[in-house]
């Protein structure tokens, strides 16, 4: 952990659950800006499967990362009272739906109609958000426009909406141990949107963003600065990890220091990792591929961003462009954050793809402040 000084009380705080580990980083803002003051993380122990039956208890877990939260919070000596907080987005869901015919005292019946379709349990049982992202006047097969101002009665056309779905048992889970760690909540949202927001912000291009966790990657497609579409895939850094130990017959330890450092893997040794990692790479440009063709967005990317903890393994990046071009570089969701100290700077440059969703998640608490104050 590592903590820098601060003198203001602007600050804010995002937390990153992450399947291995729990990330905190706390920025504050100050003469128009976000610095950093604090980052830090801590493993979550990996337990040893019994069996293929052996029944989960949630309750022992939630007390665990409780305890390994309070204790983070304590080490790091964070100011903010209050955290900013993220779920993987495995366990909601994000879709973007089209939908035409409707009006304005029907809207939000039509989009739990259709919320219905993608999400698979009842929708008392999620919290459901929706943001109405494009609009666009269609023809008819006759030429004729289909309607000429948005939500105007007796008018039509086609909208364009952001679902997002959030189990309310996992939503009160996260928010019980944020609690329990004596914070106090101040957001939740799909972490998905956090990592969005610390690597691709405001800018208007089309970005591919693959989060390589430990056990999940995230691949998200980002066009106008709006999420298209994401994927989970149960595959991530964890199971470089193990095929590195078990081809090489080597501790778990000993097979994540030549998965991120050792020249082994520049030469017969990247036959261990790339299965895995094309498997990504091939998914991604697929997802784009159909994505693109099905939504008109056929504007090549302007990048694709590599980040997770998953992703700190030797030439990633250009196993990656052999699949998916030139544009692929390594994610610095501090690239808009002050950084004052040189020494930070230094050691904070090969781990920061892996805050890429707690630096997304202060940033929202930081430009929320700078709206509230006016500054």
């Amino acid at each position: 952990m590592f903590s820098i000084p601060g003198i203001n009380k602007n600050y804010s705080l995002g937390v990153d659950f992450g399947t291995s580990s729990i990330k905190i980083v706390e920025l504050e803002y100050k003469n128009g800006s976000s610095f950093l003051s604090n980052y830090g993380w801590i493993e979550i122990p990996q337990k040893k499967k019994v069996s293929d039956f052996e029944i989960k208890n949630d309750s022992d877990e939630e007390i665990e990362k409780i305890q390994l939260l309070k204790k983070l919070i304590e080490e790091m000596g964070i100011k903010s009272k209050s955290a900013y907080i993220a779920m993987g987005s495995f366990k909601g869901l994000s879709a973007m739906i089209s939908v035409n015919d409707i009006h304005e005292d029907n809207l939000d019946d039509v989009i739990r109609a259709e919320a219905s379709k993608y999400i698979p349990v009842s929708l008392d049982e999620v919290y459901l958000s929706s943001d109405i992202v494009s609009k666009r006047i269609e023809k008819n097969d006759n030429g004729s426009v289909a309607g000429k101002k948005f939500l105007r009665k007796k008018e039509k056309e086609v909208v364009d909406v952001l679902l997002v779905a959030a189990p309310k048992d996992d939503v009160h889970r996260y928010e019980r141990i944020v609690e329990g760690s004596g914070l106090k909540v101040a957001s939740l949202e799909l972490d998905i949107f956090s990592a969005t927001r610390s690597l691709v912000g405001d800018d208007l291009g089309k970005f591919l963003i693959i989060d390589i966790g430990a056990k999940i990657t995230n691949i998200i497609l980002v066009d106008k600065g709006v999420i298209r579409v994401n994927r989970n895939i149960n595959v991530g850094g964890d199971e470089i990890t193990k095929n590195i130990a078990s081809n090489l017959n080597v501790s778990w330890d000993r097979a994540e220091e030549f998965k991120k450092k050792n020249n082994y893997l520049k030469e017969e040794g990247k036959a261990i990792v790339l299965p895995i990692l094309n498997l990504i790479a091939k998914e991604a440009k697929r997802l784009v591929e159909l994505v693109s063709v099905g939504n008109n967005l056929s504007k090549p990317l302007d990048k694709v961003i590599l980040v997770g903890g998953g992703s700190d393994v030797l030439g990633i990046v250009d196993i990656f462009k052999e699949t998916l071009g030139d544009g692929v570089v390594m994610g610095n969701p501090f690239e808009k954050v002050i950084i004052e100290s040189d020494i930070i700077k230094t050691n904070i440059a090969n781990i920061s793809p892996k805050f890429s969703v707690a630096t997304g998640l202060a940033i929202k608490g930081a430009e929320i402040y700078r709206k509230k104050h006016g500054v």
